[in-house]
């Protein structure tokens, strides 16, 4: 926004009680005083934005009487060099847009405005007309609006060599800004001519191989002003701040988007009058160079990572510190981000980039199992590593699930793999389990009863007991034959339900019965 603060300083002088007051003004098209010279064939584009100071607060001065001072406006000098008709078209860049205008003059003065000779505040959506305004030659009335009262014309100003009159253009409802044509036969200060120079292109010459570039604008002036005397050229970012001659950029300017355009303004340091051309600046990138990808560091290995680019460049810049005109491939041994700036040999830059991957064999914490459950028993690893796990049971084909269910009784072996290839662990499990029934007749099934895998803890101690708790038999652990049905003094026991009681090495106890079926 475009403002004007005014800053009073009180100094006091304790000799002679003197009073000073300082104004500060900034220079802004919002203010009478800075307006903006019409100039030549003059052919504005602006947007209104921001009050500045209020001219109308001068006892000299007095606001548009067909509407109210409003908080966006724009100041025009016009000064006549030949007498004519004043004529111009305002024209809004959004259709729904209200501009309203109002002129003073003739007069020099900004703090001695006087009345205003033309005032124009119809409201074109209310009137049914088109939101352009201005003066022609058509019109015989000087005043209209506001709301539905006019059709947006007024009628033209038969102006006078060495006449000036001030412009207030006021955006009363909407946005966007507005162009201004000069149609009528008045003639104003001759105008510069900012001349059409080329659009610039640079590769991009910094560290940081980003697309944005340093540009030299400087070098274009010569170009631009071809001779033309009492002329400076400045250059802006908007043509709003062209118009308006503020904001003007560094000679060497680094661009902010790419592509991206540029305003040049003229102007004629006598008169004020100015031009306003445009180009564009482009940051190329004339060659690119890559890095190999997904690349993978095994830390349980003695593992290193290539990293090459294209190589035939005049100068290879690393992100780990390395350089040379000929390095066009190290070597790392630790995961992370790299990146390396190639330089050709017209000082043109690109960059590669790539992440390095670090990971390690797994390793199997603990596995855990429930047993004596018929063929339901289950086995749960616990295991850590760098990447994603993945988990099998023998040859069952590795998953994402740690916990495998319905186990039989059996030696398993359990592997956990690094999903990334950094390696596999490994280790044996038994299911212990028991079964339901046996049938001791000597025909080669079922005929004695065992606790299957028991043999791997022989400190195990297994007793088998009748019904009413008498012990009947202590059962070795390693001995796979198992119990056959007899009694300690091998004498065949009736058929009947038996109880045994399992003490393991680590102290844990489980108790169970079975049938004993002739």
């Amino acid at each position: 926004m475009l403002f004007v603060t005014r800053n009073y300083t009180y100094i006091f002088c304790c000799l002679c009680w003197l009073f000073a007051i300082s104004e500060v003004k900034a220079q802004t098209a919002n203010d009478c005083e800075f307006a903006i010279p019409v100039c030549g064939d003059s052919n504005f584009g602006l947007e209104p934005d921001g009050e500045g100071f209020n001219e109308f607060s001068l006892p000299g001065n007095f606001a548009p009487p067909c509407y109210t001072f409003n908080n966006n406006t724009i100041w025009l000098s016009i000064n006549i060099v030949q007498s004519g008709f004043l004529t111009f078209d305002i024209i809004p860049d959004n259709p729904s847009a209200d501009y309203d205008f109002a002129i003073y003059g003739p007069t020099t003065d900004c703090e001695n405005l006087g009345q205003a000779i033309r005032c124009s505040s119809t409201n074109p959506q209310a009137a049914g007309v088109s939101a352009n305004t201005g003066l022609n030659n058509a019109e015989i009335d000087t005043t209209e609006g506001p709301g539905p009262d006019g059709n947006g014309y007024l009628s033209r100003i038969d102006a006078t060599a060495g006449e000036t009159y001030f412009l207030l253009i006021d955006r009363a409802i909407g946005e966007d800004g507005f162009s201004i044509n000069m149609t009528g036969t008045a003639g104003f200060p001759e105008q510069p001519t900012a001349n059409a120079t080329t659009n610039l292109s640079s590769c991009d010459m910094d560290d940081a191989v980003d697309g944005f570039t340093q540009f030299d604008l400087g070098a274009l002036i010569s170009g631009i002003e071809n001779s033309q005397a009492n002329v400076s050229t400045t250059f802006h970012t908007s043509l709003n701040d062209a118009n308006l001659n503020i904001n003007a950029l560094s000679e060497l300017y680094t661009n902010i988007s790419n592509p991206e355009t540029i305003y040049y303004r003229v102007t004629n340091v006598n008169s004020d009058c100015s031009d306003i051309n445009q180009l564009e600046l482009n940051t190329t990138m004339p060659f690119t160079v890559t890095l190999p990808q997904d690349i993978l560091i095994c830390t349980n290995t003695d593992d290193v990572a290539k990293l090459t680019t294209e190589s035939g460049y005049a100068f290879y810049q690393w992100s780990t510190g390395d350089s040379g005109p000929s390095l066009n491939s190290i070597s790392v041994t630790t995961g992370g981000a790299y990146s390396v700036i190639v330089t050709d040999n017209n000082g043109c830059n690109a960059m590669a980039q790539t992440t390095v991957l670090t990971s390690q064999a797994p390793t199997i914490v603990e596995v855990t199992t429930t047993n004596f459950n018929q063929n339901n028993n289950t086995i749960t690893v616990i295991a850590t590593g760098d990447a994603t796990l993945s988990y099998a049971l023998d040859n069952s084909g590795f998953g994402e699930e740690n916990i495998f269910t319905d186990v039989p009784a059996g030696i398993y072996t359990v592997y956990v793999q690094d999903d990334l290839g950094c390696g596999v662990a490994s280790q044996e499990v038994v299911i212990l389990d028991y079964p339901q029934f046996f049938t001791p007749n000597n025909d080669g099934v079922h005929d004695t009863w065992t606790i299957a895998n028991i043999e791997n803890f022989p400190n195990t101690v297994i007793r088998i007991y009748n019904r009413y708790g008498i012990l009947i038999k202590d059962l070795n652990p390693t001995d796979t034959n198992g119990w056959d049905g007899t009694n300690k003094y091998g004498r065949p026991l009736f058929s009947d339900d038996y109880w045994f009681s399992l003490v393991l090495e680590n102290g844990r106890e489980v108790r169970g019965h079975f049938t004993l079926k002739r």
